[in-house]
């Protein structure tokens, strides 16, 4: 079997998902399966292949198209920076993915619904594609929204018609995959209310490499820190959805309980200066420690009493399951998946998601009983071995991959709950047009205007008829 495993973001900068899909592939690879990655390159701006040499040269291709997509002749692009700059990041993708190739693998899998949306809409014959739902997008725009703007209330968020683009985007992602693969009961409902059929979804949550993990574990600690002082710690990515200005508050209200700790926060993001200037202001900066980003968690945790996942929202982190794994019960958010991921006072505590005062309580707790600390942390890492192996997870996701290859061989071309219907939203806009038409304009004969005549739908078009908002829309 040949897979494609496929994301629309940075392929190896992309936290979990990169984990997930590396930790796949490997698992995959050994059992025989020829297994290719897709995703963007950051730093170069292509579209590629890992460990391959094709690639796409996406500034390119979207130098090409930025000038067509003007705001006379398209209004509903330009609705929101947002929606414009998606919308073209989108269309390079398709642009990018088709040339790649899609025809010569037996199963796809998306990693997030702009993929799963983009390659069903350039295939040209039907290959099965099964999509795995990591997060809830619109939400989480919702709280980088909020990150800038503090005031920001959901209600007003989504009257924006980003909210709307997003949804509908997600929508159309669920509904381009004929199997969906979730990792918690909480991201199962919210796809099921993209109107979703039960019977598409699966959950089989995240696992980890239990022999891997093991042996990173056993390399030398990336932190050391003084004897007998307990240490929390956080890894993980240094934005506002992340919710690390939470713990910072806790930790606030902790020292002026105790100062007998340490805290860790392994990781970059936007907010490090913003978080490293309110550590000054609680006068903390000596307790917390801006490591930055660390390439061995497993060894890292060995210097850690505590751990902390204080995301405002989050599907259900591998940095919770690598503290289980290290014999620590974590500390986590009671919001999207993360509670699933415990039993409370066991092999976990949850605390209200933005709550600092029960988090610091909470932290409080645990530092005066290392005698709790110890056995919830055994329990925890009894738990994380026996449901969060990877060998599960692959398995699980392999036969989800052949009931997607058995429904597609039943049915002809594609089936209607993926065309998504027929009406207004499946026509084409006016003035919309075909890239090999553009590309033969400003550069007649190019080998690329021929890439896209013959890889791309002979019906396909920019902008995207289903994706465009009118008023209220």
């Amino acid at each position: 079997m040949k897979i494609l495993l496929v994301t629309y973001w940075g392929l190896t900068n992309m936290g979990g998902i990169w984990t997930y899909m590396k930790q796949l592939a490997d698992k995959l690879g050994e059992q025989g399966y020829s297994v290719t990655l897709m995703g963007s390159h950051v730093e170069n701006n292509t579209l590629y292949l890992l460990n391959r040499t094709e690639s796409f040269d996406k500034k390119s291709f979207y130098s090409l198209l930025l000038p067509q997509l003007d705001k006379v002749r398209f209004p509903s692009l330009h609705l929101e920076h947002g929606i414009f700059s998606f919308e073209l990041g989108r269309y390079v993708f398709e642009g990018g993915a088709a040339v790649l190739g899609l025809e010569d693998y037996d199963v796809i899998h998306a990693q997030d619904p702009i993929a799963s949306y983009a390659l069903r809409r350039i295939m040209r014959t039907p290959v099965p594609l099964v999509s795995s739902v990591h997060g809830a997008l619109t939400r989480e725009t919702f709280y980088e929204y909020k990150g800038l703007e503090p005031g920001l209330t959901r209600e007003e968020y989504e009257q924006r018609p980003i909210w709307r683009y997003f949804r509908r985007i997600e929508t159309l992602g669920a509904r381009s995959a004929d199997q969906i693969l979730v990792s918690s009961e909480w991201i199962g409902q919210l796809t099921r209310s993209l109107g979703v059929r039960p019977d598409r979804i699966h959950t089989l949550p995240y696992g980890l490499d239990l022999k891997h993990y093991a042996a990173r574990a056993a390399e030398p600690a990336p932190l050391q820190f003084a004897e007998g002082i307990p240490v929390i710690m956080y890894a993980g990515r240094l934005e506002y959805i992340k919710g690390v200005h939470v713990l910072i508050e806790a930790l606030g209200i902790l020292n002026e309980r105790t100062q007998k700790w340490i805290c860790a926060l392994a990781g970059i993001g936007s907010l490090q200066e913003e978080l490293m200037e309110r550590t000054r202001q609680l006068g903390i900066q000596q307790q917390v420690y801006f490591t930055g980003k660390l390439d061995n968690i497993p060894a890292a945790l060995r210097a850690a009493d505590i751990y902390v996942q204080p995301s405002l929202q989050d599907t259900q982190p591998f940095s919770v399951t690598e503290a289980q794994l290290a014999g620590i019960a974590p500390v986590v958010a009671g919001t999207s998946g993360m509670p699933e991921m415990v039993r409370q006072g066991e092999t976990g505590w949850i605390v209200p998601p933005g709550d600092a005062v029960q988090l610091a309580r909470q932290l409080e707790e645990l530092l005066g009983n290392k005698e709790l600390r110890e056995r919830t942390g055994f329990q925890a890492r009894q738990w994380a071995q026996r449901n969060r192996s990877l060998d599960v997870m692959a398995a699980g996701t392999l036969n989800i991959y052949h009931r997607a290859i058995i429904l597609q061989k039943s049915r002809p071309g594609i089936p209607d709950f993926v065309r998504f219907g027929e009406g207004p939203g499946d026509s084409r806009l006016p003035a919309a047009f075909h890239p090999a038409d553009v590309l033969n304009g400003s550069d007649p004969g190019t080998p690329l205007a021929e890439h896209m005549r013959t890889r791309l739908p002979q019906n396909y078009s920019i902008p995207d008829a289903r994706t465009a908002l009118g008023p209220g829309k």
